[in-house]
């Protein structure tokens, strides 16, 4: 694989969807981190904090900092977990649903027209390499692989 070309496409994809993400976030008053864990909570009802940050692969108080932002704002409740205490479970409200399915209509919508060029065959594949991608950033640690590159680089 190209690695460049792969990079460039993902910076402008990134770039564009993240911007998008703003605007379509602003009248909810969230920021788009706060939009992933409103996606990640929606999607997961139930989740713990810790199943939150290895998802989104940001740092404990970042994801603790949002969820108590959605919390204030009534998007998410926490509940303690009845086999850990020490454990929160976190649930979307209905509010949190609701932007959940706008979000979800909204990216549909960006999918048509990203995608507009290619035939069903071609999402087919898309999808599926997609899928195995992801199913393989599941398996990484992120803090250890930081390590890792970070390390290899400096040889």
């Amino acid at each position: 694989m190209n690695s460049k070309s792969f990079l460039h496409f993902e910076i402008g994809f990134y770039r564009l969807k993240r911007r998008l993400l703003q605007e379509f976030l602003k009248p909810y008053n969230l920021k788009v981190f706060e939009g992933l864990l409103v996606t990640m909570v929606a999607a997961r009802p139930g989740c713990s904090q810790g199943d939150i940050i290895n998802y989104v692969m940001a740092d404990e108080a970042s994801v603790a900092r949002g969820l108590r932002n959605l919390e204030d704002q009534e998007l998410i409740v926490r509940h303690e977990d009845p086999n850990n205490h020490r454990k929160k479970l976190v649930y979307p409200t209905v509010q949190a649903t609701k932007i959940y399915q706008a979000l979800n209509n909204f990216l549909d919508n960006w999918d048509k027209v990203i995608f507009k060029d290619l035939n069903a065959q071609e999402l087919q594949t898309l999808d599926e390499l997609v899928l195995r991608v992801e199913n393989d950033l599941k398996k990484v640690d992120y803090r250890q692989l930081i390590a890792e590159l970070t390390k290899t680089s400096k040889k």
